[in-house]
């Protein structure tokens, strides 16, 4: 019985120290934002994807809804993140714009260009 409640512990021990060191990123995942009273447009819903390779991020954006039947492609130049800040700039309707977004828990904050408001919530987690 001794040698079965101590094996017990050590397993549960290793199997917490195995969670602890699969923690997810808390920037990966995919996101339903609304860039909020963009000129002569209205409100952009978008879906982000951020995703993580080794230590760099790489990002997706796509039109939800109205904004997926405009026909406009989102070119990904980088993903950043920097004091907690993910850093999007892409290229858009001849157009170079970037996204400064934060993320805290499942919601995400931000702005377009820093004249537009961004917010959001996180749809799937990886």
């Amino acid at each position: 019985m001794k040698k079965i409640l101590i094996s017990f512990i050590t397993i549960s021990l290793v199997s917490c120290a195995v969670k602890k060191k699969t923690a997810s990123d808390p920037y990966v995942g995919v996101y339903d934002i609304t860039v909020f009273d963009v000129t002569q447009i209205g409100d952009v819903p978008l879906k982000i994807t951020i995703n993580k390779s080794g230590s760099s991020y790489t990002s997706n954006i796509e039109g939800r809804a109205e904004a997926a039947d405009n026909g406009m492609t989102w070119e990904i130049d980088s993903t950043t993140v920097e004091d907690g800040v993910v850093r999007i700039e892409a290229y858009v309707a001849n157009y170079d714009v970037y996204f400064e977004l934060n993320i805290d828990g499942e919601d995400i904050s931000g702005s377009l260009m820093g004249m537009f408001d961004v917010e959001g919530v996180r749809v799937e987690s990886p």
